[in-house]
């Protein structure tokens, strides 16, 4: 039997936990191990490890854990901003990463940081954690099956509350800095959403896009986008931060040639706003009972269908540790991230220039 790939953790912010339950979920099943950890504050580190469980190493500073002769992979979560020194020195480290999303606040050092990963040939996954959603992975199933036909266009709505001290008490307040997080609701929520659309529909080619400021600060809570892809499928993204506290939800509606289909999802398993409606011609819509379709791909990937496994991180997590032992390229990689960063980019390109943006300038 294979021994657990022993992790080490920068970054032991809120969004952390997530991630320790993720790790302490792929523990049981003997895929890693949390053996190291790191954050400026130790306090954030006790928290991380009371759901992740104890580490042979705590450090203050993420150079640490890298250099750890007993890391295996290196696991990036620190607000954006420390990205490229870390994903640099895990690069230059030789080990696998993997990093939160997005991978930088701005589109040139995400361009940097793709070309120092793949010349380095590490195993490298970004925490894109919406492919591994069963409804989401349905919907690519239909597209592909080509059993509605081609798909035509979609509209896709995605908010947030937002995750900042100043409207939600608790939060750190980074990402209402733009020389801190480099983008709003576009960049540190919505690159989900450009990931998942890029992953449907193929890469983008073209986007117009609008935002705003409604809350003042130096980042944009709204942003519109009308996006063209190079398969021919058009569809709009709304990106929204708003003060709505507790609410999370992305709902996306497909056009096929010949069906349509409603989807809404969120980042908890199992969450009460899940729900898949399918459209076929002459025939009643069709709504799919989405805590059996969940239980369903559960066991198809040889998971426990009943275990309460909180975020789907824990799926993203396991794909990555499997991909190690297999000796393979992960996915969703940075190739998937520089494209999903590539539509955002346009975004705030065009928003610039009121200008369409075509992304063969990028």
């Amino acid at each position: 039997m294979q021994s657990p790939i022993r992790l080490g953790v920068i970054g032991c912010g809120m969004i952390s936990q997530a991630h320790a339950v993720a790790i302490r979920f792929n523990e049981h099943d003997g895929l890693v191990r949390c053996v190291a950890a790191a954050d400026p504050d130790p306090t954030a580190i006790d928290r991380f490890v009371a759901i992740a469980g104890e580490v042979d190493s705590r450090y203050s500073d993420g150079l640490d854990v890298i250099a750890d002769p007993n890391v295996d992979a290196v696991v990036l979560i620190t607000p954006t901003r420390f990205h490229r020194e870390l994903v640099l020195a895990t690069s230059d480290a030789g080990k696998p990463l993997f990093c939160e999303k997005p991978l930088a606040p701005t589109f040139a050092v995400v361009q940097e940081l793709c070309t120092a990963v793949a010349d380095s040939g590490i195993v490298a996954q970004v925490g894109f954690q919406s492919r591994f959603h069963p409804i989401i992975q349905t919907l690519r199933e239909l597209i592909e099956s080509g059993e509605l036909g081609a798909p035509m266009g979609y509209m896709l709505r995605d908010d947030q509350y937002w995750p900042t001290g100043a409207i939600v008490p608790g939060h750190s307040s980074w990402r209402s800095d733009i020389s801190e997080a480099g983008g709003g609701t576009l960049l540190e929520h919505s690159i989900h959403s450009c990931d998942v659309l890029a992953w449907l529909f193929g890469p983008a080619s073209r986007v117009y896009a609008t935002k705003r400021h409604v809350f003042g600060y130096s980042v944009e809570d709204t942003a519109a986008l009308t996006i063209e892809h190079g398969s021919g499928v058009i569809g709009n993204l709304l990106s929204v931060f708003n003060g709505v506290r507790g609410r999370e939800e992305r709902r996306l509606e497909v056009f096929f040639e010949h069906g349509a289909v409603e989807l809404t999802t969120d980042f908890v398993v199992g969450a009460p706003e899940d729900s898949l409606l399918i459209q076929r011609p002459d025939q009643p819509a069709e709504r799919i009972d989405v805590d059996a379709l969940r239980k369903a791909s559960f066991a198809r990937r040889g998971c426990d269908p009943e275990r309460d496994y909180y975020v789907y991180q824990y799926f993203a997590y396991r794909a990555f540790a499997l991909a190690l032992r297999e000796g393979t390229q992960t996915t969703p990689n940075f190739d998937d991230a520089l494209r999903a960063h590539s539509i955002v980019e346009a975004g705030y390109r065009s928003c610039d220039s009121r200008l369409p943006f075509d992304l063969g300038d990028l």
